[in-house]
């Protein structure tokens, strides 16, 4: 027997496609919430999760636009026909998700897309900004409504990089922040710059050089676990001997840098 609505018309049909947005959203959901998985991983699971939704999922694809990176489905690509819905963390926007036909289809209420389809879409980034907030806050210490400060966990970190520093060992006189870290302006896919004012031999260069280049790619890893934006290391580090590394520092205060030096060794010498 056949369902229809007051005015005659077929409810099967409507109820296929609320059927189809129901799994959508439970599969939007359930990646979403494997939050040990970098977010390259999870929007891979997220665009997958969006064709079959759509009113002809034979001709759909879908992407995520994230700090300006894309993680878009293999059969992607560009047309007239598409549906936008921006990524938002802490009403900053930050990217936005996309749905595309592949070819032209017939109008409806948006383009070629019904109203339902743009309420899923919007529902869809609105989950995917709060997943980025979490993935932020867990990881980077983000404050709870405020805007992405991408410098404080960087600032954090270095801070730990040069507690656990031995200056003995490596012959360190002094460990400095600069840049945007220190100046509170780091974008998502900043370095952290330091100037270590370094007085050792070329042994001791090299086993800092190595153990500097540990935290670095262990850096470059949160990076991508923030936003996940590929790094092959998140530090530049500049050695000089300490009367060059004063003299930039002089200059640096006299150009309103104000490079910032950072305790040395305290995690070391407890240990």
């Amino acid at each position: 027997m056949t369902s229809e609505t007051p005015d005659g018309k077929d409810e099967l049909p409507a109820l296929r496609e609320r059927a189809k947005e129901l799994r959508c959203m439970y599969e939007v959901s359930s990646a979403l919430a494997r939050r040990e998985q970098p977010p390259q991983a999870v929007f891979r699971r997220v665009v997958d999760a969006l064709p079959p939704a759509w009113l002809y999922p034979e001709d759909a694809t879908a992407r995520i636009e994230y700090f300006g990176h894309t993680h878009a489905r293999p059969d992607f690509e560009e047309t007239p026909w598409r549906l936008r819905s921006p990524i938002a963390i802490w009403r900053t926007p930050v990217g936005a998700v996309e749905v595309v036909y592949k070819r032209e289809k017939p109008a409806a209420f948006e383009g070629p897309f019904l109203k339902e389809e743009r309420r899923l879409l919007d529902d869809v980034a609105q989950r995917v900004g709060e997943y980025l907030e979490w993935k932020q806050r867990e990881i980077g210490g983000e404050r709870l409504g405020g805007a992405p400060e991408h410098w404080r966990w960087r600032q954090r970190f270095a801070e730990r990089i040069a507690a656990a520093l031995d200056p003995a060992r490596f012959g360190v006189r002094a460990v400095y922040l600069l840049g945007s870290t220190e100046m509170g302006s780091a974008g998502a896919g900043s370095d952290i710059d330091l100037l270590v004012a370094f007085e050792g031999d070329a042994a001791q260069e090299q086993a800092l050089r190595l153990w500097l280049e540990g935290w670095s790619l262990c850096l470059a890893e949160v990076g991508l676990q923030l936003y996940g934006l590929p790094s092959r290391g998140l530090l530049d580090v500049r050695f000089v001997d300490p009367a060059r590394a004063q003299a930039e520092v002089r200059a640096g205060l006299a150009g309103g840098a104000i490079p910032r030096e950072l305790p040395l060794g305290g995690l070391a010498s407890s240990g």
